[in-house]
C-alpha cells in the first residue's frame, strides 16, 4: 500500500506499507527499512521482495528524501525518529525490527532511544554513531559538490566513496543511467538540508547507547571508506547486546553491493 502520511506540522512522508497476507498474532513483527541519506525506498526493493509473504515490511522516504517534504532546519536523526513514530502509530504498527543504513542507522538508534518498547531487534549498516574528523571532511566534500555542481556532480563525488571497487567495476558502463536515476529521485533542497543537519555539531551518541538493550547486529563493508572498523568496534562495545558482521569485498553500501549475503545475514539474525 503506497501512501502519503501527513505529519502534525503539515509536512508529508511518502511510504510503502506491505503487510504479510498471513500475518497473525504469532507472526514475527514487521521490518522497517530506513534509507541512507541520498536513497529512496527503491534501494530496499530486493530485500523487501525477499520477505514477501513472510514478513510485513514498511518502507518510507524520510524528510528530504524522494517525494517527502524537506525537513525543517536542524531536524536531525532525532526528528526523523519522531516522524517515523508518528507514521507507525497512524498505520497501527506496534513493535518492529528496524534495519537502518548509514543515515538511516542513526535514525534507528534515535528511535530505539525514543521508543524502546516499539523495537524488537536492530540492524545497523554502515553506522557512524558519532562524528570523526575524516567523516566531517567527507560529508563537507559532498555538500560542496552539491552546492557548486548540483546533483549530477554530487553523484560523481559521492558514489566512489560509498561503493566498493568491485561494484564500481561491474557497473561502470551504466554510469549515465545511474546519474539520471540519482537526479530523478533526489532534490537539491532536500539533500542540502540533510547534509547541513549532518554537519551540525553535537549530534553524536555515546554512553546513552548502553541503555539500548535490544539485540543488535552491526554490519560493515570491508572496504567502507566512510565508517571505519574501529568506529564500529566502539559502537558494538557500547551496545549491551550487539554483535558484528563484516562483508568482504564491498564498500559502504552493503545491501546493494552484496544483496544475497545481506539478505541471508539479515534472515539469520531476525529469525
Amino acid at each position: 500500500m503506497h501512501g502519503t502520511h501527513l505529519l502534525p506540522d503539515g509536512r508529508s512522508l511518502v511510504y510503502d506499507w506491505r503487510p504479510a497476507p498471513l500475518a497473525t498474532s504469532h507472526a514475527p513483527p514487521p521490518v522497517a527499512f530506513l534509507n541512507g541519506l541520498s536513497q529512496t525506498t527503491v534501494a530496499w526493493g530486493l530485500q523487501a521482495q525477499r520477505m514477501k509473504g513472510r514478513r510485513s515490511v514498511l518502507l518510507h522516504d524520510a524528510a528530504g528524501q524522494g517525494r517527502s517534504s524537506p525537513p525543517p532546519e536542524g531536524h536531525r536523526p532525532a526528528g526523523h525518529a519522531r516522524d517515523l513514530l508518528h507514521l507507525a502509530d497512524a498505520l497501527g504498527i506496534g513493535a518492529f525490527d528496524l534495519v537502518g543504513f548509514s543515515y538511516g542507522s542513526r535514525i534507528a538508534l534515535r528511535f530505539a532511544l525514543l521508543a524502546p518498547e516499539r523495537v524488537r531487534k536492530l540492524v545497523l549498516v554502515g553506522c557512524a554513531h558519532r562524528d570523526t574528523t575524516a567523516r566531517r571532511w567527507i560529508v563537507r566534500s559532498w555538500a560542496d559538490a552539491l552546492r557548486h555542481g548540483g546533483l549530477e556532480h554530487a553523484f560523481r563525488v559521492v558514489t566512489p566513496m560509498v561503493m566498493g571497487d568491485r561494484w564500481l567495476a561491474r557497473n561502470e558502463k551504466s554510469e549515465a543511467e545511474m546519474v539520471r536515476a540519482f537526479t530523478r529521485r533526489n532534490t537539491q533542497e532536500g539533500m542540502s538540508r540533510l547534509l547541513a543537519d549532518t554537519l551540525l555539531p553535537g549530534g553524536g551518541l555515546g554512553e546513552e547507547l548502553r541503555t539500548i538493550r535490544r539485540e543488535t547486529l552491526v554490519i560493515r563493508g570491508e572496504e567502507d571508506l566512510v565508517v571505519s572498523a574501529a568506529l564500529n568496534r566502539e559502537l558494538v562495545s557500547l551496545l549491551p547486546r550487539a554483535r558484528y558482521a563484516e562483508c568482504e569485498g564491498v564498500g559502504h553500501t552493503v545491501a546493494i553491493e552484496s544483496p544475497d549475503w545481506f539478505a541471508d545475514t539479515l534472515e539469520s539474525f531476525l529469525g
